[in-house]
């Protein structure tokens, strides 16, 4: 099970990223200011996000489908993050 929970985080990790990345390219296809806000920001990300949820909800779903992923392989693995 604990194999199965790696390949879930590494899969989740993988797609969680890609949406990221093309949540970047949207908002620098806008503008330099949004691309580093977004980048360096999350308040700005989010902004960004509310203002053209018509360009940006795909890359929103699909890294939130990526985190959804990464955490059921951290509960399939049994991986406790708590210090």
């Amino acid at each position: 099970m604990t194999l199965l929970g790696y390949i879930l985080v590494g899969i989740g990790g993988i797609v969680g990223l890609i949406g990221d990345l093309k949540f970047l390219v949207v908002a620098y296809r806008r503008s330099l200011f949004w691309f580093f806000g977004s980048l360096f920001l999350p308040l700005v990300g989010l902004i960004f996000f509310l203002l053209n949820v018509k360009e940006t909800w795909r890359p929103v779903m699909l890294s939130t489908i990526g985190f959804l992923i990464a955490a059921m392989g951290c509960w399939a693995g049994g991986f406790d993050f708590l210090l």
